[in-house]
């Protein structure tokens, strides 16, 4: 490994200016947000496949045969 004057190795930059300006940006752009949730009972997201379900069986609608 190379020394300089100052006896200290030669640091090798791992991502050029422009790599870091670009992560820059992109942490800026996709910041954080708090999200809040419906969570159903049985601890899935709300509405559950059961939920789902059920919803669709009561909007069901028997038609009488002619």
């Amino acid at each position: 490994m190379q020394q300089h004057c100052c006896a200290h190795p030669r640091e090798t930059p791992l991502a050029s200016a422009e790599d870091v300006a670009d992560a820059d940006d992109i942490l800026i752009a996709h910041a954080p947000r708090a999200v809040s949730r419906l969570r159903c009972g049985c601890g899935d997201d709300y509405p559950c496949a059961e939920v789902r379900f059920a919803t669709l069986v009561k909007a069901a609608t028997v038609r009488a045969s002619r």
